[in-house]
């Protein structure tokens, strides 16, 4: 056993001599770089250290040493783009024409010099921005410092920065080494064992063990083999299990891999495995299949109505003009009297505008909404038209517009507003049309003139209430309540610590004992939007919510963490993310990257203007109170509170009602997953919501539940 360290030992002191870290003066450039590093991030984060050029030039005269000392060393290139990088930095500022030739020069050596570097392409991508024409005097970081804000570091062409660059390896920490050891004896054993549910917690345990020694040192000599190790687990899982969160927590570590650890051989491992992930839910089969292409039609008209039926046409394949286009795969829609949502489904991404058409009583054409689809073509199967007739619309239809776009047509009656953005992964185009009566006549058409309901409300034939319930229900200002069960069908959530135990299954039963809570003890409607394991799209599930008439929406799931030490309970409003641990509860829950959470903030600055932003964080705060303070008096003595956050999430976006999103418990831990699969702790949580929700009732109308409670006797 002591020989079998001793050789462990042995390659790993051998590694850091390979990668030169083992020298004294190795070790003293690293610290030097370390310390440039840290003055140039101290810099940025003070908006008075910012404002003086001496605390800009330090710190590049600390960059510069490190390259002077060791010109063809491996702290040299860093050292060159990290001091470029001050300078355009400090350009910006001060709009100095001798700052940006500085910076121009410390590209322009480093590509010279440094040929096969990982930081030459994004030197590239610098100078191509510097030396383009008609540049903006000033742009958002100077204008932040002239609002006394931290001056952020400047993007590069592929949102990098020289702060998120980790330089070459350091030396070896004695903990890393450890914690490397670990995992990779437990990396060994695995090799014996398939990927499956039962050994789930096996393959969990060596991915957990190879992320500690990841964060034992996240710059150091053995960080990026660690994350890639990780994620080739990652992916085996999701080859055997087909787990999609397996897929995206496999393709989040080798992107980290390329983006941080550009000069490492693993980046070029981790950009291998990259291109053989599967990118789509599309098969070949029928992305490869095209329609006849659609003359283009002259002007601003909408392009004619497609053909009817007629005999099939022969299977071909893509024309030259078509190979790489995006394929719009099919239209959805839902709606009620008063909202629509129409939802485009395509196999990638791509750009898109939309435009108003006015009504044009000469040619007998109503107002029209469209929306270009740009490098799209259609693909065969795709709903081409597809029939909506209720008060705002009348259908809605794609076309080919040009060789290599698409329209895609919606015809309007009336209306008060509309939105259009777009999802990802897969990628697709949200269309919401809000009209302004019509819940009011929908609920008068069946039979409720006697109430005048709140806005959003409809009622419901198939629940019959007692009159005088209704009336008293009505007062309240909620009288609807959806319950979103989170994941379903082929989205199984968060894999349990526990083998065989998964998101989508616990959430169903607490979110059903919430709907029977609310009905029984706060007398008021409960639906749920999937009472049984299938699959809802995440935009679904907000337009269920809309078309329901809904005055409350709360989607229950549970929380996950590579840490199986991480736990406690938290609650979500929509709003833009605020730190790094939303941003990750986000992208997990929408089954989508970091970095497009990160986009989607242009997208929320819009549509964030009509959603309940205040009364949601009010229904957060008082349900998340709820949560810890029931917990707790129940006897459970390990209840986190993790606080109200707020995060962009695909499931509360276009909601006309306040909205939240309630992340009970972490499932990745193994007490909290134990819990969680218990008929005790379901019907805790489910206890701790309904009381949230009658607060923040109560808060509404302080006389809201005074009188007998439901099902109990009357007087006498």
């Amino acid at each position: 056993m002591h020989t079998k360290l001793r050789v462990r030992l042995l390659c790993i002191f051998c590694l850091s001599f390979f990668l030169g870290v083992g020298s004294g003066h190795g070790a003293g450039l690293s610290d030097a770089f370390f310390d440039a590093e840290a003055c140039a991030k101290n810099v940025r984060k003070s908006p008075q250290k910012a404002k003086l050029r001496s605390n800009w030039t330090q710190c590049i005269d600390k960059y510069q040493g490190v390259y002077r000392q060791d010109p063809r060393g491996p702290w040299a290139a860093g050292s060159l783009f990290n001091s470029g990088m001050l300078y355009v930095d400090l350009a910006r500022i001060s709009r100095s024409d001798s700052d940006k030739k500085s910076a121009v020069d410390a590209f322009e050596q480093l590509q010279k010099k440094f040929p096969s570097s990982g930081y030459r392409d994004r030197a590239s991508a610098e100078l191509q921005k510097l030396n383009a024409p008609d540049q903006p005097p000033e742009d958002a970081s100077a204008r932040q410092v002239s609002r006394g804000t931290p001056v952020p570091p400047a993007k590069a062409a592929e949102g990098k920065t020289s702060e998120k660059k980790s330089p070459p390896p350091a030396a070896l920490s004695t903990g890393t080494r450890e914690q490397y050891l670990k995992a990779d004896a437990c990396f060994r054993k695995l090799r014996g064992i398939s990927p499956t549910e039962n050994s789930r917690r096996e393959w969990m345990l060596c991915i957990g063990r190879f992320h500690n020694a990841y964060l034992e040192d996240p710059a150091g000599p053995l960080a990026a083999q660690s994350l890639y190790q990780e994620g080739i687990l990652y992916y085996q899982l999701h080859k055997r299990l087909k787990f999609d969160s397996d897929l995206r927590a496999a393709r989040e570590d080798f992107e980290k891999i390329v983006a941080e650890f550009s000069d490492n051989p693993y980046a070029a491992k981790a950009t291998k495995e990259l291109q053989s992930m599967p990118r789509t839910r599309v098969t070949p089969e029928s992305a490869a299949k095209r329609p006849a292409a659609v003359p283009p039609v002259a002007g601003e008209t909408v392009p004619p109505a497609m053909p009817g039926a007629g005999p099939a046409a022969e299977p071909r394949k893509p024309g030259p003009d078509e190979v790489g286009l995006a394929v719009v795969q099919d239209l959805r829609h839902w709606s009620n009297p008063n909202y629509t949502r129409v939802v485009v489904y395509l196999d990638r991404e791509t750009d898109f505008v939309h435009h108003l058409l006015k009504k044009d009583p000469a040619m007998d054409k109503p107002p029209r909404l469209y929306v270009d689809l740009s490098n799209s073509t259609l693909g065969d199967g795709s709903q081409k038209s597809i029939p909506i007739n209720d008060d705002l619309l009348s259908n809605a239809r794609a076309a080919r517009y040009t060789l290599d776009s698409v329209r895609v047509v919606v015809d309007i009656k009336s209306f008060d507003t509309y939105k259009v953005f777009s999802l990802r992964d897969p990628f697709r185009l949200v269309i919401d049309v809000w009209g302004r009566n019509g819940s009011l006549q929908a609920a008068q058409e069946q039979g409720a003139q006697t109430v005048e309901p709140p806005p959003g409300a409809a009622l419901d034939r198939s629940r019959k209430v007692p009159r005088g319930a209704l009336a008293r229900q009505l007062a309240l200002g909620v009288r609807r309540i959806v319950v979103d069960p989170g994941h379903g069908g082929k989205d199984f959530g968060a894999p349990g610590f526990i083998p065989g135990v998964h998101e989508k299954d616990v959430v169903l039963e607490v979110a059903k004992r919430v709907a029977r809570k609310i009905r029984d003890e706060l007398g008021l409607e409960a639906v749920l939007t999937r009472s049984d394991d299938r699959y809802l799209t995440l935009e679904e599930r907000t337009a269920f919510a809309n078309t329901r008439g809904a005055d409350l929406f709360v989607s229950i799931h549970t929380n996950a963490s590579r840490d199986p030490r991480a736990y406690g309970t938290e609650t979500y409003f929509l709003n833009l993310a605020t730190d790094d641990e939303s941003i990750r509860v986000a992208a997990m829950e929408n089954a989508t990257s970091t970095k497009n959470i990160s986009d989607l903030h242009s997208i929320l600055n819009d549509l964030l203007k009509n959603a309940k932003i205040n009364e949601s964080s009010r229904l957060a705060e008082v349900v998340q109170y709820a949560l810890v303070k029931n917990l707790n008096r129940r006897g459970y003595d390990r209840i986190k509170d993790k606080g109200v956050k707020q995060a962009p999430f695909y499931v509360l976006l276009g909601a006309r009602m306040p909205s939240i999103l309630v992340e009970s418990s972490f499932i990745s831990n193994r007490e909290e997953c134990r819990l969680l699969t218990t008929a005790g702790y379901q019907e805790h949580l489910a206890e701790s919501i309904v009381e949230g929700i009658r607060s923040y009732i109560r808060e509404i109308n302080p006389t809201a539940f005074d009188g007998p409670t439901p099902g109990s006797p009357g007087p006498g």
